[in-house]
């Protein structure tokens, strides 16, 4: 055992003793509050176990020592890449390139800071920069891929990843592997490659000893293919996912057989247009003798109250009623056992309000004009989803319609093209829940919409709805379908090529003419 007390506590941290490694520092603090080392090596320990902020104290009194020290501020510009604070993660790392400016390290996180500011074309010259000088730096060939991938770059993305990959240390923890391996099942995926996702996990799964966590990535991939079965199992994994909404305490998936006078609690999650979606299973459970309960966002809690069936909806910061069963309301299709022939597809299963409909229909201008409502961007990250108005110009320029916007949220060049344009009226005042969106739908002869919870909404009321997807859309609208058999009066369009909205607009303006 080395001699000295800070040799002894970096001894244990590479052995994996973090435990020991931190007592060994903090007996060196408690004696010289002013040693860098072991300032160092406690900020370090901190950023392992994820605690950030205690991080970011032990490193920034060892800042006070050494200001321009390379691994340092690597380390701080770490610590505040965790912190979301990117501005000052951009300078710590560029504290480290004034000195040292072939550190690939910093030259990472100096792209994801940038990247993180929307300077996503600085980002990939950093990350072409890290890669120069050190080829087989594993995060910066993943961080690309994920950068690429949101620009809609996708071989390109790829690329990155099998590169990440190939790069990534022997001795990299199975969920790193399970990360990188997931973004490149994702775009291989958006690819349409599904048969080769399948053959990538399975080949990696066998070549590796410790079993690696891929279960999230196979749920999607068997929804999308419509093997429900497997897929509703799978996708209970998903609690386990970074940033994924938690279950409510003591949610359990029901015994259909055993719901009869029980109280039970469906509780949303994910979006809105997901609890739209599945709202539709309250209905089952009621039909099975069950007073059921919903709990969902509060814009969503007048329009939910139309599911037939529903004793009560509750907000979200409003007291839960007494209940036998909570359930989590995704987990409903693995409960009922459905299968893509088996999806409740009885619509309408939402009503919107009479006397607000009647409103709407007193501000349209009925005459020989089509009232068509119209949803083309989310808020949802990603571009894949989300066109531009100028995109669907060949729509827009439809004669004898009238487009009614049916989302709350425009961009401001959108706004522009609108204010400018005239041709789609601009309701976002007047919409305030979603009970007033399904009044305006219900008012109207057509809904074309992006997939978002415009989409639901409609499909759910029963009306005609036009979905624009995706060239490879999400895993609820299937493969190669124009239909849906979640919502019988929903017509599928899907992009010719990835991102060809203009030539999908051209279709669209062409079943409007026939």
């Amino acid at each position: 055992m080395p001699n000295t007390p800070i040799a002894r506590a970096a001894a244990h941290y590479r052995a994996g003793e973090h435990d020991a490694a931190a007592q060994c520092a903090l007996d060196i603090i408690a004696q010289a509050p002013e040693h860098f080392d072991a300032l160092h090596l406690l900020g370090v320990l901190c950023l392992d176990r994820k605690l950030v902020a205690d991080a970011v104290a032990y490193l920034t009194r060892a800042a006070r020592l050494r200001p321009e020290d390379p691994r340092l501020n690597v380390n701080r510009s770490n610590a505040w890449l965790a912190l979301d604070q990117f501005t000052l993660a951009e300078a710590a790392a560029r504290q480290v390139l004034a000195i040292d400016p072939d550190n690939a390290g910093a030259l990472n996180n100096l792209a994801i800071a940038l990247g993180k500011q929307d300077r996503r074309e600085e980002g990939i010259e950093a990350y072409l920069a890290a890669l120069t000088r050190q080829p087989d730096h594993a995060p910066a060939h993943y961080n690309m891929a994920k950068m690429l991938e949101t620009l809609g770059r996708l071989d390109e993305s790829e690329a990155f990843y099998r590169a990440a990959l190939l790069y990534a240390s022997p001795a990299a923890p199975p969920n790193r592997i399970a990360d990188i391996l997931g973004g490149l099942g994702g775009v291989l995926t958006a690819l349409d490659r599904p048969a080769e996702v399948l053959a990538l996990f399975q080949d990696e799964q066998a070549r590796r000893v410790e079993p690696l966590n891929l279960t999230w990535f196979y749920s999607l991939l068997h929804l999308r293919l419509g093997d429900f079965g497997s897929g509703w199992r799978e996708y209970e994994s998903r609690w386990g996912i970074a940033g994924h909404d938690k279950p409510h305490e003591g949610a359990s998936i029901p015994d259909i057989a055993g719901v009869v006078g029980k109280r039970i609690l469906l509780v949303g999650e994910q979006g809105r247009g997901d609890v739209v979606q599945f709202a539709r299973y309250a209905s089952l459970l009621a039909d099975r003798g069950a007073t059921v309960y919903l709990s969902v966002y509060d814009d969503l809690k007048s329009l939910l109250s139309t599911v037939p069936g529903v004793a009560r909806v509750v907000g979200e910061d409003e007291f839960e009623p007494a209940y036998d069963i909570v359930t989590q309301l995704l987990s409903l299709p693995l409960a009922f056992g459905t299968t893509v022939t088996t999806i409740p597809d009885k619509v309408p299963y939402l009503q919107a309000d009479p006397d607000r409909v009647a409103v709407w229909k007193s501000r349209l201008d009925r005459g020989p004009m089509r009232q068509i409502g119209l949803a083309w961007s989310s808020t949802n990250p990603g571009v894949t989803r989300s066109a531009n108005l100028p995109q669907l110009l060949p729509l827009l320029e439809c004669p004898n319609v009238v487009f009614h916007a049916l989302q709350k949220e425009i961009g401001d060049d959108d706004l522009a093209f609108l204010r400018a344009d005239g041709r789609v009226r601009d309701h976002r005042a007047s919409l305030t829940d979603f009970a007033e969106t399904a009044a305006l739908i219900e008012a109207l002869d057509l809904v074309i919409t992006i997939d978002t919870s415009v989409a639901h909404v409609a499909g759910a009321l029963g009306k005609p709805v036009w979905i624009m997807l995706p060239h490879v859309a999400e895993w609820r609208w299937l493969r190669h379908r124009c239909d849906s058999p979640w919502y019988p009066t929903a017509c599928l369009y899907r992009q010719p090529a990835p991102g060809e909205w203009s030539r999908l607009a051209g279709q669209l303006a062409a079943a409007l003419g026939n």
